[in-house]
């Protein structure tokens, strides 16, 4: 695991939903929760701050969320597990957390300080709990295997936002999952557009490529991919894919 950013201030996280068919009160959730703040040292919300949350071992292995006016977030839908949750914004140094989650809706919340200095940018005027709605809504469903009504949500988000780029990766992920290739392929596509190193994105891009059936095409993005970190996970899916190609 990569050292974590300083300075980062943080407890451990607290609740996410469980979105199949609401358990007896004695039964365990199927998924947690974590919820959280992402402020300044001064003790300032930050708006509009993307939080990511990370686990190679975990499926779905990823989520994303934004920070409200009070810099308030929440994810749902995670597996327990050790989660990487990063805090960015513009402006701002990220940081790294490492979250235990369990399968529960009373994980301790997640409080995450940034250093530097707000900027105006492009999230400016977004109205940031409509689009939370929006992100939870999209994790919601992809909980449920719903990914129509997904894919939806996650393209409502990017309308809302659309200099959240990296919800173009939970995008094709949901279009892989209902075999859309092509859309996949956009999505990923769109973010490579403005991060050309994304390795996620060139994995996503490598694999919707695969399934259309352009193997030179998969070859040379899943190459590319490993070739920018050897030692991550998406380089390891890369090669794995890169095997499976070249049987």
């Amino acid at each position: 695991m990569k050292p974590f950013p300083r300075p980062v201030l943080a407890l451990a996280a607290a609740c996410w939903a469980v979105f199949a068919v609401a358990p007896p009160s004695f039964a365990q959730p199927l998924v947690g929760r974590i919820a959280g703040s992402v402020k300044t040292i001064t003790g300032q919300p930050i708006k509009a701050a993307t939080v990511r949350a990370v686990n190679p071992s975990a499926i779905p292995n990823e989520f994303t969320a934004t920070s409200d006016q009070k810099g308030e977030w929440s994810i749902l839908g995670l597996r327990g597990g050790l989660w990487e949750v990063t805090a960015s914004a513009p402006g701002f140094e990220p940081a790294t957390v490492a979250v235990r989650v369990t399968l529960s809706m009373s994980n301790p919340k997640v409080q995450i300080v940034l250093t530097g200095t707000p900027i105006k940018g492009k999230m400016d005027g977004v109205d940031t709990t409509k689009l939370q709605a929006s992100l939870s809504a999209a994790e919601s469903m992809m909980a449920q295997g719903k990914w129509d009504e997904a894919v939806a949500e996650y393209r409502k988000v990017l309308a809302m936002a659309p200099a959240l780029d990296v919800v173009n990766l939970a995008l094709g992920r949901a279009l892989l999952l209902k075999r859309d290739y092509a859309g996949a392929s956009a999505a990923f596509g769109e973010l490579l557009k403005k991060d050309a190193r994304n390795q996620k994105a060139l994995l996503g891009l490598g694999r919707a490529q695969y399934e259309q059936g352009d193997r030179a095409a998969a070859v040379v993005t899943l190459e590319k991919a490993v070739a920018m970190d050897e030692t991550t996970e998406e380089a390891r899916e890369a090669r794995t894919v890169l095997a499976e190609i070249r049987k």
